[in-house]
């Protein structure tokens, strides 16, 4: 099986543009690092998006850079 691992995606397309049958909207970047971590329903992060919001517009977090904090009780 062979398996391909999407590093990044760039659209290519703008709102309200007028697209045709088989146009291109966009394209995927293959290589790079896939990373999943998996934590149990009582864990509580704090996620640190580095003054960007989640969505189309949302520039990329700087390599080595934190993501999220483990809240504790304390």
């Amino acid at each position: 099986m062979k398996l391909n691992l999407v590093s990044s995606y760039e659209i290519t397309v703008k709102e309200g543009q007028h697209l045709n049958k088989g146009d291109e909207l966009g394209m995927f970047h293959f290589g790079g690092s896939t990373h999943c971590l998996v934590f149990g329903p009582d864990v509580k992060l704090a996620f640190d998006f580095h003054n960007t919001e989640p969505g189309l517009d949302a520039t990329n977090i700087p390599v080595c850079s934190r993501i999220a904090t483990v809240l504790t009780n304390d």
